[in-house]
């Protein structure tokens, strides 16, 4: 019972990993379902890669009905998941209690914004909301200190996937102790620690030896180098790398100088060796310097746009992204979960569904009959689509 990005990041990673995922959505639909660009209403982009063999079911829960049918899905169900803030999904009847009352073995899912002992914990939150509040909007400012977004739905997707670890971890649980429980995310704590993990430096300390921030690759630190036709990041790292990176350009003295040598000196005289770094990009090609990095193990490449990350032939000789045809939409072309196993790429073998297809299906698997499943439809407690009656 998520929607958005945050909370069907994390079901789609279980679905693309062999899970039967009922989506369950508002009469509606999903909001992500207008996203983006759509060849028909209700399947945009987003959408489409998000909940790809997922099954929908449209239930109105703030119909009794509604959620008469939605506790009958529940009692059979291994988990579940919502996005629902806390104060409404208690109204609904669907807080951890209730619904552990009903199946006491369901691993209980939150994809929440804040920690439920957080003075915020009612508050709504979205991406933008926690890239600010994480640090990371300021981490990204502009040359001139305003704080800027990171131009990807990087909170929503991270703590999606952190979602998905823990779910997994509570379904390992339930597997060998028969346990359910609750499982709670907060999507701000989640990406606090995910920028504080090198961020945090000295407040690592106790007392405090220096403020948060990780130079190495903040505005001052890392950076990208123009060649003489072009952009690329080309980024030394361990002592041989600098000392084969000096000795390419023609200062093999360098590879005695206790600024590559010494970690520690090396670490404290990052941005004067990115400084030389830079001074020597612009004498080569970026191929030349690709070939160069490639030879000695230095990590590098050449800037990409999305559309040339989106047509790189690589990721479909690696399954990461498939050519596939959907019963609607046509021929489109879909993601995978990170990761292979036995060098398959995971990605789930059906379309995303389209609004309420599986509903009445999903209810007579529940246990409904012809005649409770006609009721509910008619009363419009539960919405059914055909697969090509898009809304």
């Amino acid at each position: 019972m998520t929607g958005i990005v945050f909370g069907p990041v994390a079901t789609q990673a279980l679905a693309d990993w062999g899970a039967d995922v009922i989506k369950v959505e508002p009469p509606e639909g999903d909001t992500l379902r207008h996203a983006g660009v759509a060849r028909h209403r209700g399947m945009g982009a987003i959408f489409l890669n998000l909940n790809r063999g997922k099954r929908s079911i449209a239930l109105d829960l703030a119909q009794p009905a509604g959620r008469d049918a939605m506790r009958r899905l529940l009692a059979g169900a291994d988990l579940f998941v919502h996005n629902v803030r806390r104060d409404p999904i208690a109204r609904l009847g669907l807080a951890p209690a209730d619904v552990l009352a009903i199946n006491p073995s369901i691993v209980y899912c939150t994809a929440s914004g804040f920690h439920e002992g957080s003075p915020l914990a009612h508050a709504p939150a979205i991406d933008d909301s926690i890239q600010v509040a994480s640090g990371l909007a300021a981490l990204n400012a502009d040359a001139d200190g305003s704080p800027r977004f990171v131009p990807s739905l990087i909170a929503d997707k991270t703590a999606g996937l952190a979602l998905a670890g823990a779910m997994l971890a509570a379904l390992v649980r339930r597997l060998r102790t028969g346990r359910g429980g609750v499982v709670d995310v907060p999507m701000y704590d989640t990406l606090a620690g995910f920028v504080l993990l090198e961020h945090l430096q000295g407040h690592t300390f106790e007392p405090s030896t220096g403020p948060a921030g990780y130079r190495r690759v903040t505005a001052e630190g890392r950076r990208l180098y123009r060649a003489a036709d072009g952009w690329l990041t080309m980024t030394p790292y361990t002592q041989p790398q600098w000392k084969a990176f000096f000795a390419a350009v023609g200062d093999p003295a360098m590879a005695d100088d206790p600024r590559v040598v010494d970690p520690v000196e090396r670490n404290r005289h990052i941005q004067w060796l990115y400084a030389r770094v830079g001074e020597a990009a612009a004498t080569r090609s970026v191929d030349d310097w690709l070939a160069l990095c490639r030879e000695q193990g230095i990590p590098a490449f050449r800037v990409a746009s999305i559309d040339e990350v989106a047509a790189d032939p690589m990721l479909e000789a690696s399954g990461a992204i498939a050519r596939v045809e959907h019963p609607t939409e046509g021929p489109l072309r879909m993601l995978a979960s990170p990761g292979f196993l036995d060098g398959a790429p995971a990605r789930a073998a059906g379309p995303a569904p389209g609004l309420g297809e599986h509903t009445i299906e999903v209810l007579r698997e529940a246990g409904l009959d012809e005649t409770a499943i006609a009721a509910l439809v008619a009363s419009g407690a539960a919405v059914a689509h055909s697969p090509g009656d898009i809304r």
